[in-house]
């Protein structure tokens, strides 16, 4: 870990607060989200594996439109955006957040200003004069935005993964320093393995090159071998003084040991196909309950090292 990330750590944890308020991002969009699911419930209607627009009754329009304007849902977001506009200002250490919280705002606004087009619409009784004609471009319009969300919400998720790596050096660091040899092992062989799921389920990867992933994935495979291999030398009495149980750590070792031949075959599999194939799964581990070993005996400890299990 570099001095920088060090020094960018210690400043976000005195800024957990903000974070919190960050993460409700998603929360944040449930100031729409009852009157999506209004508006779904009453305007749309599945067929097959797709939903189109559906006629709606007269008593389901006055629903809408009375019990859901959009001026109070407006002056809410334009709330909490001037908030975490502000927030984002005044804390130059959430620097990172700017483009795509910009990127969430251009989204809502352009959800707002659909949202306005079908109150008036139906308010003004504009759909009786062209039997709903309008009604249906204006909701294709609207599915539109709303099919958009996920590129805005990825980089936001983005965003925190990045903070969750930070946060995952930060502790093996202190690991290391500390002597903590056999947790420090342990956490950084399941820190590997997320950067491995990172790089293979990012949409980031969706476009690049076959060679560039696959370059990614060796050198991490070279690190996951080095990982297994050390944490194989440790002796059960580092074990058993740092106060883990020795069983959980011997067989989380020895699986992650033959997940190395599954990783490998994997990435063989990659290197001759598409990157993108459904067939061309990596599973580093066949088990998922060495996925969740709690390795400590005291669950306090275990708490700690809850960024390792996310």
């Amino acid at each position: 870990m570099t001095e920088e990330e060090k020094v960018k750590f210690e400043k976000l944890q005195n800024m957990s607060p903000f974070l919190g308020v960050l993460k409700t991002i998603n929360p944040y969009d449930d100031v729409f989200s009852e009157y999506d699911s209004k508006y779904s419930m009453y305007f749309r209607i599945k067929r097959g594996e797709k939903e189109e627009f559906f006629i709606p009754s007269e008593i389901n329009i006055r629903e809408l439109v009375e019990k859901y304007p959009v001026t109070p849902m407006e002056k809410k977001y334009f709330e909490i955006k001037n908030f975490l506009k502000n927030m984002i200002q005044n804390n130059s250490i959430l620097k990172d957040f700017e483009k795509p919280l910009n990127e969430y705002f251009e989204y809502s606004e352009k959800k707002i200003s659909k949202m306005k087009e079908i109150e008036n619409y139906y308010k003004s009784n504009e759909y009786k004069k062209d039997n709903f004609q309008k009604g249906k471009i204006l909701d294709k319009e609207y599915e539109e935005i709303l099919m958009s969300y996920s590129y805005y919400d990825s980089s936001l998720v983005s965003e925190f993964q990045n903070l969750e790596s930070l946060s995952a050096k930060y502790l093996l660091n202190n690991l290391k320093n500390s002597g903590q040899t056999a947790a420090y092992n342990i956490f950084r062989i399941k820190f590997i393995i997320s950067l491995i799921n990172k790089k293979l389920y990012d949409d980031e990867f969706a476009d690049e090159k076959n060679d560039n992933l696959t370059n990614q994935l060796e050198i991490l495979g070279k690190d996951f071998k080095l990982a297994v291999s050390q944490a194989e030398k440790i002796k059960d009495s580092e074990i058993e003084n740092e106060k883990m149980d020795i069983d959980k750590y011997k067989s989380y070792v020895k699986e992650a040991k033959k997940s190395i031949k599954n990783f490998y075959k994997g990435l063989k599999s990659l290197k001759n196909s598409n990157p993108n194939s459904d067939d061309d799964e990596f599973i580093i581990f066949e088990d998922e309950k060495y996925n969740n070993l709690q390795f400590y005996k005291d669950n306090e400890e275990n708490e700690k090292m809850k960024i390792f299990y996310q």
